[in-house]
């Protein structure tokens, strides 16, 4: 460490001594706006304290004249720390490699998540990060961690451009995705995004998954969902999708067409009705019936891909001029272009599909319809929804 105030631990104690006096619950709003920060900055210079500690103890090899193996494994056993490696390679970097980020942080000016950023950009450079470690910790003073990292990659990348896109190609090696279906039937998503692939994603989500109303009583999660739903459905409703692409096939005997009752999903689990007379609207579906029997060999195919299932690009165009430009909810703002053409009379029921039998509505009323929570009216020839 580069910088030394005497007696650290007396000043932090005096420090501490001059917050206000009482627990902070018992502080008034200028003692909390003063207090607050106050011992932020503390905790920061504790920090440092705790790392300069350990840096010393390691450097004069404690863990071994204590009986240990390694540094880790000390402060680990004695600490019950899960990060006890990290925590010792951090302060063998602040010691040896890191002098301008150990001062900054050793005033409270910045703090461990800053420093944690600042590793970041030594194990990408090596010795070299010494040339912008103090460009780097002086933009850290006045930004956030996250604000940090953004930085240090713009640096980065116009220090060593080439280092930098190498960095960035294998790290995009890391994207994944997973999907994993629980016994009820849910699905679970989790991955890892590269910056582009979340970026549109995001921007994606966002343009869908606003408010369709004033009573659009979603939370922010659920809306995302139904966004991702959404944006799938029209992917697979596309018609310049390849040959094959997005085709979901449901196994379903012809009573089962009738009643919507015991349809599964390809996965195996239970199709709800609301789900089964949802997806005749409008998703690349395709229905094969057949004998009731477990053997597949027997299963032959009854209706495959009616060819105007779904509407065409024109019959879009009219119900957009029909129905006033998009969902026929009442204040539901969602454009044609985003809703599903929902079949008035079932498409499997023998419903046609054509204008008098279609009629616009965005994801979240066309799902209302199909539960029975709403039902289309007619009046004066223009279609809206209404209680059932």
């Amino acid at each position: 460490m580069t910088a030394v105030v005497e007696e650290p631990v007396r000043q932090l104690v005096d420090d501490l001594a001059g917050l206000p006096p009482g627990h902070p619950s018992s502080w008034d709003l200028e003692e909390l706006r003063t207090g607050i920060p106050a011992l932020f900055e503390i905790s920061n210079r504790l920090a440092s304290l705790q790392m300069e500690a350990l840096a010393s103890y390691d450097a004069r090899g404690g863990a071994q004249v204590d009986g240990h193996r390694t540094t880790g494994d000390w402060l680990k056993k004695t600490t019950r720390v899960c990060d006890a490696g990290s925590r010792v390679h951090t302060a063998r970097d602040l010691r040896d490699h890191l002098p301008a980020t150990a001062d900054a942080l050793h005033a409270g000016a910045i703090s461990p998540d800053h420093v944690r950023v600042v590793r970041r950009g030594l194990r990408m450079l090596g010795e070299e990060f010494s040339v912008i470690e103090s460009t780097v910790v002086d933009f850290a003073r006045s930004h956030t961690a996250k604000e940090l990292r953004a930085f240090l990659d713009r640096v980065i990348q116009q220090y060593t451009p080439e280092r930098s896109e190498d960095e960035a190609e294998v790290k995009r090696e890391k994207r994944k995705l997973f999907l994993s279906q629980s016994l009820d039937g849910w699905w679970h998503v989790n991955g890892l995004l590269d910056p582009a692939t979340g970026e549109i994603v995001r921007t994606a989500l966002e343009a869908y998954s606003q408010p369709v109303s004033a009573s659009d009583r979603r939370s922010d999660p659920t809306r995302r969902a139904d966004a991702l739903a959404e944006i799938a459905e029209r992917a697979m409703q596309t018609e310049d999708r390849p040959t094959g692409f997005g085709q979901l096939t449901v196994v379903a005997t012809a009573e089962q067409l009738d009643t919507g009752l015991g349809v599964q999903w390809p996965s195996g689990s239970l199709m709800s009705r609301t789900d089964f007379r949802g997806l005749s609207c409008g998703a690349a579906v395709r229905y094969v019936a057949g004998l009731p029997t477990d053997d597949p060999v027997r299963w032959q195919p009854l209706a495959v891909g009616f060819a105007r299932r779904y509407a065409t690009s024109a019959q879009r165009t009219a119900l957009v001029a029909r129905d006033g430009g998009g969902c026929v909810h009442p204040g539901c703002t969602v454009p044609g272009w985003r809703c599903v053409a929902h079949h008035i009379r079932p498409w499997d029921q023998g419903g046609p599909t054509d204008l008098p039998n279609l009629v616009l509505l965005c994801r979240y009323h066309h799902r209302s319809v199909h539960r029975g929570r709403l039902r289309i009216r007619w009046t004066d020839g223009h279609a809206t929804t209404g209680p059932p």
